[in-house]
């Protein structure tokens, strides 16, 4: 089990490492201990997800995917339904079909942001999951081997005994 779980551990590492990724600045004046590191392990995987996290934030003043309002069609360049003044970021009504206005077109680039980077953090706290079971499998093996030497040493000294 220790084994497989080295095994996991680095299979996991080198699918990380082939997609090239180098982790982010946050910012420019913090840019973050592990910054222009390669990803290729939990920590440089979970210091990614922080710097994505705060550029979805930047691009959307703070709102998340599910805050930032589905008005356009797939294409992003229509209303996909009538909008009331309320409704729309302009201020404005809209019926559907009708070119979306700049504002309008604004929050659907940042839906579109935070759709991606949603993607991406899920995705790198996958390979953080990963290691997380990898290094259990490993804690798991070497308790195995160590309950295994305990119990064949006393088997040895019963044995001695008799």
């Amino acid at each position: 089990m220790f084994i497989v779980g080295i095994g996991v551990y680095a299979f996991t590492s080198s699918q990380l490492s082939e997609q090239k990724i180098t982790v982010a600045a946050v910012t420019a004046d913090d840019p973050g201990s592990l910054a222009g590191k390669p990803v290729a392990g939990p920590f440089t995987a979970l210091a990614q997800v922080n710097a994505i996290k705060h550029h979805i934030a930047s691009a959307t003043g703070g709102l998340t995917y599910g805050e930032l309002g589905n008005v356009a069609t797939a294409d992003g360049q229509t209303y996909n339904k009538d909008l009331t003044a309320e409704q729309s970021t302009d201020g404005q009504a809209h019926k559907a079909g009708d070119p979306l206005s700049a504002a309008d077109a604004k929050t659907y680039a940042a839906r579109d942001t935070a759709q991606q980077g949603s993607f991406l953090q899920a995705s790198l706290l996958v390979s953080v999951i990963a290691f997380g079971v990898a290094v259990l499998i490993m804690g798991l093996g070497l308790m195995f081997i160590v309950i295994s030497v305990a119990l064949v040493s006393m088997n040895r000294a019963k044995l001695r005994r008799e």
